[in-house]
């Protein structure tokens, strides 16, 4: 690649060297109009740039995976500072409604079962003897993750959607590595956005808080991307989250499927009883 680059500068040196008088006529001949019409055309240029840049983002925020229904079996590697697991989730979601999540580990045992509704977060215990069953505040499901989300940015993550970019400013953007990348600015995070070579599919997005006392960041990469009708869908995503303490969570959805009857429902046992 060195040698290229070498080879080009040589040939535009060169031919620096034999045209130099030529263009210095072509200056001189410039009129002071001539100039300034010049400096508009750049200036165009760079508006025009932005206004691409804006519709590329748009259109991204616009072309949501749309459904009504989701059923998915992932593959979850989940890791900490304290400890580090894999399991299996079994996910059926009805969209802007309810998520049920089952989560079964070694020998498909399942640990926990959750419920998660517009407001609140059902946690059931199978394997806890007493207080096998517990009702949360999405605040408190907001603490565990580190992020503030709602349900519907829950319901984004989960499907493979870009969260947080909806009500964001466009603040700056540049191409790195023939990708382009896209900062945006909300109310409550700086977000980086990564796009592919087309600039049809996110590939990474970092969130950074904007009060830097929180020091919390959030890195999402989605990859393996299948087509879903005229959706992307990402077959892979990692999540690392870094606050006072760090979590790496890396996804592989195996089976999924949308708008067909729900598979992994369950009810809630009422407060002391087991299922």
């Amino acid at each position: 690649m060195k040698k290229i680059i070498y080879f080009l500068f040589a040939v535009g040196l060169i031919a620096s060297c034999t045209t130099f008088k030529k263009v210095q006529i072509i200056k001189e001949a410039l009129s002071k109009k001539d100039t300034i019409q010049v400096q508009l055309l750049s200036e165009k240029s760079k508006v025009d740039s932005s206004a691409i840049v804006k519709n590329i983002i748009e259109k991204l925020a616009q072309t949501k995976i749309n459904f009504k229904t989701m059923n998915a079996r992932l593959k979850v590697d989940y890791e900490s500072a304290t400890n580090a697991d894999n399991y299996i989730a079994n996910i059926s979601l009805v969209k802007d409604s309810s998520i049920y999540i089952t989560i079964r580990g070694a020998m498909g045992v399942i640990g926990l079962k959750a419920l998660i509704t517009a407001d609140s977060a059902f946690l059931i215990y199978p394997l806890r003897k007493n207080k096998n069953i517990e009702r949360k505040s999405l605040g408190y499901l907001q603490e565990v993750i580190k992020i503030p989300f709602t349900f519907s940015t829950l319901q984004d993550l989960l499907i493979g959607n870009p969260i947080f970019i909806e009500d964001a400013k466009i603040v700056s953007y540049k191409v790195n590595n023939n990708k382009l990348q896209v900062g945006m600015l909300s109310s409550i995070f700086k977000n980086l956005i990564v796009l592919n070579d087309d600039n049809t599919r996110i590939l990474q997005l970092k969130l950074d808080d904007i009060d830097i006392t929180q020091h919390r960041t959030c890195a999402i990469s989605y990859s393996n991307h299948v087509p879903v009708n005229q959706y992307q869908f990402p077959l892979n995503r990692e999540l690392i989250i870094s606050a006072q303490s760090r979590l790496e969570v890396r996804m592989e959805v195996k089976e999924f499927n949308f708008n067909e009857p729900l598979k992994y429902t369950f009810g809630i046992p009422r407060p002391g009883k087991r299922k």
